[in-house]
Protein backbone atom coordinates (compact mmCIF):
# COMPACT_ATOMS: atom_id res chain seq x y z
CA UNK A 1 0.00 0.00 0.00
CA UNK A 2 1.31 3.46 -0.93
CA UNK A 3 1.14 6.00 1.90
CA UNK A 4 0.86 9.77 1.43
CA UNK A 5 1.15 12.68 3.80
CA UNK A 6 -1.31 15.58 4.05
CA UNK A 7 0.21 17.37 1.06
CA UNK A 8 -0.10 14.29 -1.19
CA UNK A 9 3.61 13.46 -1.15
CA UNK A 10 4.17 9.71 -1.48
CA UNK A 11 5.86 7.90 1.39
CA UNK A 12 7.78 4.66 0.74
CA UNK A 13 6.01 1.44 1.59
CA UNK A 14 6.72 0.22 5.11
CA UNK A 15 6.58 3.71 6.62
CA UNK A 16 3.90 5.22 8.84
CA UNK A 17 3.12 8.95 8.90
CA UNK A 18 2.93 10.46 12.38
CA UNK A 19 3.56 13.81 14.00
CA UNK A 20 4.58 15.69 17.12
CA UNK A 21 3.92 19.23 18.34
CA UNK A 22 6.17 21.42 20.51
CA UNK A 23 5.51 24.76 22.10
CA UNK A 24 8.37 27.21 21.50
CA UNK A 25 9.28 30.56 22.96
CA UNK A 26 8.91 33.78 21.08
CA UNK A 27 12.31 35.11 19.92
CA UNK A 28 13.67 37.64 22.38
CA UNK A 29 15.21 39.65 19.57
CA UNK A 30 12.57 42.08 18.20
CA UNK A 31 13.91 41.64 14.68
CA UNK A 32 13.52 37.85 14.85
CA UNK A 33 10.00 38.19 16.27
CA UNK A 34 9.13 40.58 13.44
CA UNK A 35 10.44 38.01 10.97
CA UNK A 36 7.98 35.45 12.33
CA UNK A 37 5.08 37.83 11.78
CA UNK A 38 6.45 38.60 8.31
CA UNK A 39 6.27 34.91 7.36
CA UNK A 40 2.66 34.73 8.54
CA UNK A 41 1.79 37.76 6.42
CA UNK A 42 3.71 36.44 3.39
CA UNK A 43 1.63 33.28 3.36
CA UNK A 44 -1.56 35.35 3.56
CA UNK A 45 -0.43 37.65 0.72
CA UNK A 46 0.33 34.71 -1.58
CA UNK A 47 -3.04 33.12 -0.76
CA UNK A 48 -4.98 36.32 -1.51
CA UNK A 49 -3.01 36.97 -4.70
CA UNK A 50 -3.71 33.48 -6.03
CA UNK A 51 -7.40 33.75 -5.12
CA UNK A 52 -7.67 37.12 -6.88
CA UNK A 53 -5.99 35.59 -9.92
CA UNK A 54 -8.44 32.69 -9.97
CA UNK A 55 -11.44 35.02 -9.67
CA UNK A 56 -10.20 37.30 -12.45
CA UNK A 57 -9.67 34.28 -14.71
CA UNK A 58 -13.18 33.04 -13.98
CA UNK A 59 -14.69 36.44 -14.81
CA UNK A 60 -12.69 36.65 -18.04
CA UNK A 61 -13.70 33.11 -18.94
CA UNK A 62 -17.37 34.05 -18.72
CA UNK A 63 -16.83 36.89 -21.18
CA UNK A 64 -14.47 35.07 -23.55
CA UNK A 65 -14.53 31.28 -23.60
CA UNK A 66 -11.16 31.14 -25.34
CA UNK A 67 -9.39 33.11 -22.58
CA UNK A 68 -6.25 31.20 -21.41
CA UNK A 69 -6.80 30.83 -17.67
CA UNK A 70 -4.23 29.54 -15.19
CA UNK A 71 -4.93 25.95 -14.02
CA UNK A 72 -5.62 25.39 -10.32
CA UNK A 73 -2.58 23.19 -9.74
CA UNK A 74 0.53 23.24 -7.58
CA UNK A 75 2.63 23.62 -10.74
CA UNK A 76 0.81 26.40 -12.60
CA UNK A 77 -0.02 28.84 -9.79
CA UNK A 78 3.49 28.92 -8.22
CA UNK A 79 4.98 29.38 -11.69
CA UNK A 80 2.70 32.37 -12.28
CA UNK A 81 3.65 33.71 -8.84
CA UNK A 82 7.34 33.60 -9.71
CA UNK A 83 6.60 35.65 -12.83
CA UNK A 84 4.69 38.38 -10.98
CA UNK A 85 6.19 38.39 -7.48
CA UNK A 86 8.51 41.32 -8.19
CA UNK A 87 5.48 43.51 -8.88
CA UNK A 88 3.10 42.02 -6.31
CA UNK A 89 5.57 41.74 -3.40
CA UNK A 90 8.93 43.47 -4.01
CA UNK A 91 9.96 42.44 -0.48
CA UNK A 92 9.51 38.73 -1.21
CA UNK A 93 13.21 38.01 -0.62
CA UNK A 94 12.91 38.86 3.09
CA UNK A 95 11.01 35.63 3.75
CA UNK A 96 11.44 31.99 2.88
CA UNK A 97 9.93 30.84 -0.40
CA UNK A 98 8.07 28.19 1.59
CA UNK A 99 5.82 30.90 3.06
CA UNK A 100 4.45 31.78 -0.38
CA UNK A 101 4.32 28.14 -1.47
CA UNK A 102 2.27 27.16 1.59
CA UNK A 103 -0.27 29.92 0.93
CA UNK A 104 -0.75 28.85 -2.69
CA UNK A 105 -0.94 25.18 -1.68
CA UNK A 106 -3.68 25.97 0.84
CA UNK A 107 -5.69 27.72 -1.85
CA UNK A 108 -5.27 24.80 -4.26
CA UNK A 109 -6.61 22.45 -1.61
CA UNK A 110 -9.52 24.79 -0.82
CA UNK A 111 -10.44 24.98 -4.51
CA UNK A 112 -10.23 21.21 -4.82
CA UNK A 113 -12.53 20.75 -1.82
CA UNK A 114 -15.02 23.23 -3.25
CA UNK A 115 -15.02 21.56 -6.65
CA UNK A 116 -15.39 18.08 -5.14
CA UNK A 117 -18.24 19.22 -2.93
CA UNK A 118 -19.99 20.96 -5.81
CA UNK A 119 -19.91 17.86 -8.02
CA UNK A 120 -20.86 15.45 -5.21
CA UNK A 121 -17.47 13.77 -4.86
CA UNK A 122 -16.90 14.96 -1.29
CA UNK A 123 -18.80 13.70 1.74
CA UNK A 124 -20.01 15.87 4.56
CA UNK A 125 -21.29 19.41 4.69
CA UNK A 126 -21.23 21.51 1.55
CA UNK A 127 -18.00 23.46 1.08
CA UNK A 128 -18.22 27.05 -0.14
CA UNK A 129 -15.93 28.93 -2.47
CA UNK A 130 -12.70 30.17 -0.81
CA UNK A 131 -12.67 33.68 0.64
CA UNK A 132 -9.89 36.19 1.13
CA UNK A 133 -7.87 35.95 4.33
CA UNK A 134 -7.83 38.94 6.67
CA UNK A 135 -5.18 39.79 9.22
CA UNK A 136 -7.69 39.77 12.06
CA UNK A 137 -9.47 36.46 11.42
CA UNK A 138 -6.87 34.29 9.71
CA UNK A 139 -5.06 31.73 11.86
CA UNK A 140 -1.39 32.60 11.61
CA UNK A 141 0.67 29.69 10.33
CA UNK A 142 3.35 28.85 7.79
CA UNK A 143 4.54 25.46 6.53
CA UNK A 144 8.10 24.44 5.63
CA UNK A 145 8.87 21.42 3.46
CA UNK A 146 12.42 22.24 2.32
CA UNK A 147 15.36 24.25 3.57
CA UNK A 148 17.38 24.12 6.77
CA UNK A 149 15.22 22.13 9.18
CA UNK A 150 16.86 20.38 12.08
CA UNK A 151 17.29 19.88 15.80
CA UNK A 152 20.31 20.84 17.83
CA UNK A 153 22.10 18.50 20.21
CA UNK A 154 20.71 20.14 23.35
CA UNK A 155 17.26 18.59 22.60
CA UNK A 156 15.70 22.01 23.15
CA UNK A 157 16.32 23.95 19.93
CA UNK A 158 14.36 23.72 16.67
CA UNK A 159 15.80 25.32 13.54
CA UNK A 160 13.55 26.69 10.77
CA UNK A 161 14.52 28.23 7.41
CA UNK A 162 15.16 32.01 7.51
CA UNK A 163 13.67 32.30 11.01
CA UNK A 164 16.51 30.45 12.68
CA UNK A 165 16.62 28.72 16.06
CA UNK A 166 13.57 28.61 18.33
CA UNK A 167 13.76 27.51 21.96
CA UNK A 168 11.42 24.57 22.65
CA UNK A 169 9.65 24.25 26.00
CA UNK A 170 9.64 20.46 25.64
CA UNK A 171 12.33 17.88 25.06
CA UNK A 172 12.66 16.93 21.40
CA UNK A 173 14.48 13.64 22.02
CA UNK A 174 11.42 11.55 21.03
CA UNK A 175 11.97 12.66 17.44
CA UNK A 176 15.73 13.08 17.39
CA UNK A 177 16.42 9.50 18.44
CA UNK A 178 14.53 8.18 15.39
CA UNK A 179 16.25 10.63 13.05
CA UNK A 180 19.67 9.76 14.44
CA UNK A 181 19.11 6.04 13.78
CA UNK A 182 17.78 6.77 10.27
CA UNK A 183 14.44 5.25 11.24
CA UNK A 184 12.47 8.41 10.45
CA UNK A 185 12.20 10.97 7.70
CA UNK A 186 11.12 14.56 8.37
CA UNK A 187 8.41 15.59 5.91
CA UNK A 188 7.39 19.08 6.95
CA UNK A 189 7.16 21.55 9.82
CA UNK A 190 4.37 24.00 10.54
CA UNK A 191 4.90 27.12 12.63
CA UNK A 192 1.62 28.44 14.04
CA UNK A 193 0.47 31.00 16.56
CA UNK A 194 -2.36 30.41 19.02
CA UNK A 195 -3.33 32.20 22.24
CA UNK A 196 -0.34 34.46 21.67
CA UNK A 197 2.06 31.49 21.79
CA UNK A 198 4.11 29.74 19.13
CA UNK A 199 3.90 26.05 18.24
CA UNK A 200 5.97 23.94 15.87
CA UNK A 201 4.28 20.81 14.48
CA UNK A 202 6.54 18.22 12.88
CA UNK A 203 5.24 15.60 10.48
CA UNK A 204 7.52 12.65 9.86
CA UNK A 205 7.46 9.15 8.43
CA UNK A 206 8.65 6.38 10.76
CA UNK A 207 9.39 2.80 9.84
CA UNK A 208 6.50 0.51 10.64
CA UNK A 209 8.85 -1.95 12.35
CA UNK A 210 9.79 0.79 14.80
CA UNK A 211 6.22 1.92 15.48
CA UNK A 212 4.89 -1.62 15.95
CA UNK A 213 7.63 -3.80 17.44
CA UNK A 214 6.99 -7.56 17.76
CA UNK A 215 6.78 -7.33 21.56
CA UNK A 216 3.83 -4.95 21.29
CA UNK A 217 1.42 -7.79 20.41
CA UNK A 218 1.66 -9.33 23.89
CA UNK A 219 -1.54 -10.61 25.46
CA UNK A 220 -3.60 -8.17 27.52
CA UNK A 221 -5.42 -8.81 30.77
CA UNK A 222 -8.86 -8.59 29.16
CA UNK A 223 -9.48 -9.74 25.60
CA UNK A 224 -12.45 -7.51 24.74
CA UNK A 225 -14.06 -4.23 25.81
CA UNK A 226 -17.01 -2.15 24.65
CA UNK A 227 -16.87 1.64 24.97
CA UNK A 228 -19.94 3.85 25.08
CA UNK A 229 -19.17 7.56 24.81
CA UNK A 230 -21.45 10.08 26.45
CA UNK A 231 -21.87 13.44 28.11
CA UNK A 232 -22.64 12.48 31.70
CA UNK A 233 -19.63 10.16 31.70
CA UNK A 234 -16.98 10.61 29.07
CA UNK A 235 -16.90 6.84 28.52
CA UNK A 236 -18.50 3.74 30.00
CA UNK A 237 -16.33 0.65 29.50
CA UNK A 238 -17.66 -2.92 29.72
CA UNK A 239 -14.96 -5.60 29.82
CA UNK A 240 -15.18 -9.29 29.02
CA UNK A 241 -15.54 -10.20 32.71
CA UNK A 242 -18.73 -8.17 33.10
CA UNK A 243 -17.11 -5.27 34.89
CA UNK A 244 -18.27 -1.71 34.21
CA UNK A 245 -15.89 1.24 34.44
CA UNK A 246 -17.16 4.82 34.14
CA UNK A 247 -14.69 7.53 33.13
CA UNK A 248 -15.89 10.95 34.36
CA UNK A 249 -16.32 13.81 31.93
CA UNK A 250 -14.21 16.80 33.03
CA UNK A 251 -16.35 19.27 31.00
CA UNK A 252 -13.66 21.99 31.17
CA UNK A 253 -15.75 24.64 29.44
CA UNK A 254 -18.66 24.17 31.82
CA UNK A 255 -16.30 24.24 34.81
CA UNK A 256 -14.91 27.63 33.81
CA UNK A 257 -18.13 29.16 32.46
CA UNK A 258 -18.83 31.39 35.47
CA UNK A 259 -15.30 32.73 35.47
CA UNK A 260 -15.44 33.24 31.70
CA UNK A 261 -18.58 35.35 32.09
CA UNK A 262 -16.95 37.48 34.77
CA UNK A 263 -13.77 38.00 32.73
CA UNK A 264 -15.85 38.73 29.61
CA UNK A 265 -17.75 41.48 31.43
CA UNK A 266 -14.49 43.02 32.59
CA UNK A 267 -13.16 42.89 29.03
CA UNK A 268 -16.14 44.81 27.64
CA UNK A 269 -15.61 47.56 30.25
CA UNK A 270 -12.02 48.18 29.23
CA UNK A 271 -10.87 50.56 26.51
CA UNK A 272 -9.50 48.59 23.51
CA UNK A 273 -5.74 49.01 23.27
CA UNK A 274 -5.30 49.93 26.93
CA UNK A 275 -3.23 48.03 29.47
CA UNK A 276 -6.37 46.86 31.29
CA UNK A 277 -7.86 45.57 28.06
CA UNK A 278 -4.75 43.53 27.34
CA UNK A 279 -4.78 42.09 30.86
CA UNK A 280 -8.45 41.10 30.67
CA UNK A 281 -7.93 39.56 27.24
CA UNK A 282 -4.94 37.59 28.54
CA UNK A 283 -7.11 36.17 31.34
CA UNK A 284 -9.77 35.06 28.87
CA UNK A 285 -7.14 33.46 26.63
CA UNK A 286 -5.75 31.62 29.64
CA UNK A 287 -9.16 30.08 30.34
CA UNK A 288 -9.46 29.00 26.70
CA UNK A 289 -6.04 27.40 26.78
CA UNK A 290 -6.81 25.59 30.03
CA UNK A 291 -10.05 24.14 28.63
CA UNK A 292 -8.31 22.86 25.50
CA UNK A 293 -5.48 21.25 27.47
CA UNK A 294 -7.81 19.55 29.98
CA UNK A 295 -10.00 18.21 27.17
CA UNK A 296 -7.00 16.92 25.24
CA UNK A 297 -5.46 15.31 28.31
CA UNK A 298 -8.70 13.49 29.18
CA UNK A 299 -8.84 11.95 25.69
CA UNK A 300 -5.20 10.86 25.92
CA UNK A 301 -5.68 9.27 29.35
CA UNK A 302 -8.79 7.40 28.18
CA UNK A 303 -7.17 6.04 25.02
CA UNK A 304 -3.99 5.05 26.86
CA UNK A 305 -6.06 3.16 29.43
CA UNK A 306 -7.86 1.24 26.66
CA UNK A 307 -4.75 0.20 24.71
CA UNK A 308 -2.89 -0.75 27.90
CA UNK A 309 -5.60 -3.04 29.32
CA UNK A 310 -7.48 -4.58 26.39
CA UNK A 311 -6.51 -6.49 23.27
CA UNK A 312 -9.73 -5.66 21.37
CA UNK A 313 -11.72 -2.44 21.76
CA UNK A 314 -15.16 -1.92 20.24
CA UNK A 315 -16.29 1.66 19.79
CA UNK A 316 -19.24 3.50 18.30
CA UNK A 317 -19.27 5.25 14.94
CA UNK A 318 -20.78 8.50 16.19
CA UNK A 319 -22.02 11.33 14.01
CA UNK A 320 -20.89 14.22 16.20
CA UNK A 321 -22.32 16.93 13.96
CA UNK A 322 -25.75 15.28 13.99
CA UNK A 323 -25.60 14.94 17.78
CA UNK A 324 -25.05 18.67 18.10
CA UNK A 325 -27.90 19.48 15.73
CA UNK A 326 -30.32 17.13 17.48
CA UNK A 327 -29.89 18.92 20.80
CA UNK A 328 -32.57 21.56 21.16
CA UNK A 329 -31.10 23.80 23.82
CA UNK A 330 -27.91 25.76 23.31
CA UNK A 331 -26.46 24.44 26.57
CA UNK A 332 -26.87 20.85 25.38
CA UNK A 333 -25.18 21.59 22.06
CA UNK A 334 -22.36 23.22 23.96
CA UNK A 335 -21.96 20.09 26.07
CA UNK A 336 -21.43 17.98 22.93
CA UNK A 337 -18.63 20.27 21.79
CA UNK A 338 -17.18 20.50 25.29
CA UNK A 339 -16.74 16.73 25.55
CA UNK A 340 -14.46 16.58 22.49
CA UNK A 341 -15.82 13.21 21.35
CA UNK A 342 -14.60 13.69 17.81
CA UNK A 343 -10.95 13.34 18.88
CA UNK A 344 -11.50 9.94 20.54
CA UNK A 345 -11.59 7.71 17.46
CA UNK A 346 -8.48 9.03 15.61
CA UNK A 347 -6.48 9.17 18.84
CA UNK A 348 -7.37 5.61 19.77
CA UNK A 349 -6.66 4.39 16.24
CA UNK A 350 -3.09 5.61 16.00
CA UNK A 351 -2.27 4.42 19.51
CA UNK A 352 -3.76 1.00 18.85
CA UNK A 353 -1.48 0.53 15.84
CA UNK A 354 1.65 0.97 17.93
CA UNK A 355 0.29 -1.17 20.78
CA UNK A 356 -0.98 -4.03 18.64
CA UNK A 357 -4.60 -3.56 19.76
CA UNK A 358 -7.52 -4.34 17.47
CA UNK A 359 -10.13 -1.58 17.14
CA UNK A 360 -13.62 -2.57 15.93
CA UNK A 361 -16.03 0.17 14.85
CA UNK A 362 -19.66 -0.80 15.45
CA UNK A 363 -22.21 0.02 12.77
CA UNK A 364 -23.49 3.57 13.08
CA UNK A 365 -27.15 2.52 12.99
CA UNK A 366 -26.82 -0.19 15.66
CA UNK A 367 -29.36 0.80 18.40
CA UNK A 368 -27.16 0.06 21.41
CA UNK A 369 -29.26 2.26 23.72
CA UNK A 370 -32.60 0.74 22.67
CA UNK A 371 -31.94 -2.97 23.24
CA UNK A 372 -31.98 -4.58 26.68
CA UNK A 373 -28.80 -6.61 26.96
CA UNK A 374 -30.33 -9.41 29.05
CA UNK A 375 -33.60 -10.19 27.24
CA UNK A 376 -33.14 -8.22 23.97
CA UNK A 377 -36.35 -6.35 24.73
CA UNK A 378 -37.01 -2.78 23.75
CA UNK A 379 -36.01 0.01 26.15
CA UNK A 380 -38.28 3.03 26.50
CA UNK A 381 -37.86 6.34 28.23
CA UNK A 382 -37.25 10.03 27.69
CA UNK A 383 -34.82 11.17 25.03
CA UNK A 384 -31.98 11.96 27.45
CA UNK A 385 -33.10 9.82 30.39
CA UNK A 386 -30.42 8.14 32.47
CA UNK A 387 -32.62 5.15 33.42
CA UNK A 388 -34.65 3.19 30.85
CA UNK A 389 -37.34 0.52 31.28
CA UNK A 390 -37.61 -2.69 29.26
CA UNK A 391 -40.96 -3.34 27.62
CA UNK A 392 -40.54 -7.12 27.90
CA UNK A 393 -39.21 -7.81 31.41
CA UNK A 394 -40.03 -4.36 32.90
CA UNK A 395 -36.57 -4.00 34.42
CA UNK A 396 -35.01 -0.57 34.87
CA UNK A 397 -31.44 -0.36 33.51
CA UNK A 398 -28.75 2.26 33.20
CA UNK A 399 -28.56 3.65 29.66
CA UNK A 400 -24.76 3.95 29.45
CA UNK A 401 -23.97 0.62 31.11
CA UNK A 402 -26.47 -1.25 28.95
CA UNK A 403 -25.12 0.39 25.78
CA UNK A 404 -21.54 -0.52 26.64
CA UNK A 405 -22.56 -4.17 27.14
CA UNK A 406 -24.32 -4.22 23.78
CA UNK A 407 -21.30 -2.71 22.06
CA UNK A 408 -19.02 -5.27 23.70
CA UNK A 409 -21.16 -8.17 22.39
CA UNK A 410 -21.99 -6.51 19.08
CA UNK A 411 -20.75 -9.38 16.90
CA UNK A 412 -23.01 -11.75 18.86
CA UNK A 413 -26.27 -9.83 19.04
CA UNK A 414 -26.12 -7.87 15.79
CA UNK A 415 -27.83 -9.56 12.87
CA UNK A 416 -26.93 -7.32 9.94
CA UNK A 417 -23.67 -6.71 8.11
CA UNK A 418 -21.58 -3.66 8.83
CA UNK A 419 -22.74 -0.78 6.72
CA UNK A 420 -26.25 -2.12 6.14
CA UNK A 421 -28.84 0.61 5.67
CA UNK A 422 -31.50 -1.02 7.88
CA UNK A 423 -29.95 -3.07 10.66
CA UNK A 424 -32.41 -5.68 12.05
CA UNK A 425 -33.11 -5.29 15.75
CA UNK A 426 -33.20 -8.55 17.75
CA UNK A 427 -36.11 -7.77 20.05
CA UNK A 428 -39.77 -8.89 20.34
CA UNK A 429 -41.49 -5.55 19.93
CA UNK A 430 -44.99 -6.99 20.19
CA UNK A 431 -46.17 -4.39 17.67
CA UNK A 432 -46.94 -4.43 13.98
CA UNK A 433 -44.13 -5.52 11.72
CA UNK A 434 -42.66 -8.21 13.99
CA UNK A 435 -42.97 -11.99 13.72
CA UNK A 436 -42.16 -15.13 15.68
CA UNK A 437 -38.41 -14.99 15.12
CA UNK A 438 -38.11 -11.90 17.30
CA UNK A 439 -36.83 -9.74 14.44
CA UNK A 440 -38.25 -6.52 13.12
CA UNK A 441 -39.09 -6.82 9.44
CA UNK A 442 -39.44 -3.57 7.56
CA UNK A 443 -42.22 -3.57 4.97
CA UNK A 444 -41.38 -2.36 1.50
CA UNK A 445 -43.01 0.92 0.66
CA UNK A 446 -45.67 0.49 -2.00
CA UNK A 447 -45.51 2.56 -5.12
CA UNK A 448 -48.23 5.10 -5.67
CA UNK A 449 -50.41 3.77 -8.47
CA UNK A 450 -53.91 4.36 -9.65
CA UNK A 451 -55.13 1.28 -7.77
CA UNK A 452 -53.92 2.29 -4.30
CA UNK A 453 -54.36 6.06 -4.60
CA UNK A 454 -57.99 5.98 -5.62
CA UNK A 455 -57.41 7.05 -9.20
CA UNK A 456 -59.37 4.08 -10.64
CA UNK A 457 -61.50 3.02 -7.68
CA UNK A 458 -63.55 5.62 -5.84
CA UNK A 459 -66.00 5.41 -3.00
CA UNK A 460 -69.62 4.52 -3.43
CA UNK A 461 -70.75 7.97 -2.32
CA UNK A 462 -68.54 9.78 -4.84
CA UNK A 463 -70.84 11.52 -7.42
CA UNK A 464 -68.23 11.20 -10.13
CA UNK A 465 -68.18 7.41 -9.64
CA UNK A 466 -71.99 7.16 -10.03
CA UNK A 467 -71.90 9.29 -13.19
CA UNK A 468 -69.22 7.11 -14.73
CA UNK A 469 -71.16 3.97 -13.85
CA UNK A 470 -74.35 5.34 -15.45
CA UNK A 471 -72.50 6.35 -18.61
CA UNK A 472 -70.98 2.86 -18.86
CA UNK A 473 -74.37 1.17 -18.53
CA UNK A 474 -75.87 3.41 -21.22
CA UNK A 475 -73.06 2.54 -23.59
CA UNK A 476 -73.53 -1.18 -22.96
CA UNK A 477 -77.29 -0.91 -23.51
CA UNK A 478 -76.79 0.91 -26.81
CA UNK A 479 -74.31 -1.66 -28.03
CA UNK A 480 -76.65 -4.56 -27.20
CA UNK A 481 -79.64 -2.93 -28.99
CA UNK A 482 -77.67 -2.55 -32.16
Amino acid sequence: MQLCDDTGEKVPTGWTVTGASFEVEWPKDPQSASLVWSHFGARRVAYNWALAKVKSDMDAKRTDVSYPSTPWTLEALPKRWNQEKNEVAPWWGDNSKEAYASGIADLVRALSNWSSSKHGRRKGRKVGFPKFKSKRKDRNRVRFTTGTMGFEDDHRTIVLPMIGALRSMENTRRIQRHLAKNNARLLKRTLSQRWGRLFVSCQLAIKTSVVTPPSATMSKKDPRAGVDLGLRSLATIADSNGGITAIPNPAPLRATMNERRRVGRNLTRRIPGSHGHRQAKAKLVKLDRKAVYVRRESIHQLTCYLVDNYSEVKIEDLNIAAMGRSMGRRALRRSVSDAGLGAFKPTLTYKAISAGVKVVVVDRFFPSSQIHHNCTGRLTGAKLAKRLICDTCHVEVDRDENASLNIRDWSVISCGPVGSSALPVPRPFGTGGSCDDGMTHHRKRERKTASNTGGAQRGKNDPRASENEARRKNLEKGASSE
